[in-house]
């Protein structure tokens, strides 16, 4: 189906192909159907957002990334039955699937947003340099094992720009509570946006980008 062009492509058959995404014949043609199903339901579903994330507190930013997160939900499970629809408009039903996806993972960033729990004090800065390895106070062997980790790590970042390796580092440092399921803090991405002039999107994509480097460049190498 190569040179297909999908912006005359149905809704319903722009779901059928992404479902073949796991077919890898079908591979590259579920992602072009998947993007052009993007583009077509982004606006309407950020414009429904972003006044409901205004109304609880939450800025146009954080309205973007609850849409991003629900389009990457479809791609990932991609189920609609248009017979459980209460709408009879194949697009506008879609519509409203995108809308309850969108409600559930807001609801569920809200709640990860707990004060309480979050780990993070809102004191976190920006990391542009790597941590003076020769002044820690740490055992001699293990200074070595570390310095090597970070000449690799540096190499790897060499080979892209300025901003990935400051988006890096700066995940980098607050990696164990990130992993605990919450986002940096607001303030900090908006911090590394201003700095950096990128979008939050711009920003993700980056720090795939980034790590993805450094983890091939230790599998090539380096030691884990």
């Amino acid at each position: 189906m190569a040179g297909q062009d999908f912006n005359s492509e149905s809704t319903e058959n722009l779901l059928e192909y992404i479902q073949w995404k796991d077919d890898p014949a079908y591979t590259e043609t579920a992602k072009q159907a998947f993007r052009v199903f993007t583009f077509r339901f982004q606006l309407i579903l950020q414009k429904k957002l972003i006044p409901i994330c205004e109304n609880w507190g939450y800025d146009k930013q954080v309205a973007n990334e609850i849409a991003h997160s629900t389009f990457e939900r479809v791609w990932k499970y991609t189920k609609f039955d248009i017979a459980k629809a209460k709408q009879n408009d194949f697009d506008k039903a879609i519509s409203f699937y995108l809308y309850a996806i969108a409600g559930h993972l807001l609801a569920d960033y809200k709640k990860g947003q707990n004060e309480e729990a979050n780990p993070f004090t809102g004191d976190e800065e920006i990391i542009r340099e790597f941590p003076d390895i020769e002044n820690t106070e740490i055992r001699k062997e293990r200074k070595a094992i570390l310095q090597e980790r970070y000449e690799h790590i540096k190499k790897a970042l060499n080979r892209l720009t300025p901003k990935h390796k400051i988006i890096y580092l700066t995940y980098k440092q607050y990696e164990l509570e990130t992993k605990d399921g919450y986002k940096l803090p607001r303030k900090l991405l908006k911090d590394l946006r201003t700095e950096l002039d990128l979008t939050q999107n711009t920003v993700r994509v980056y720090k795939n980008e980034a790590f993805n480097e450094v983890e091939t460049y230790l599998k090539n190498y380096g030691s884990k």
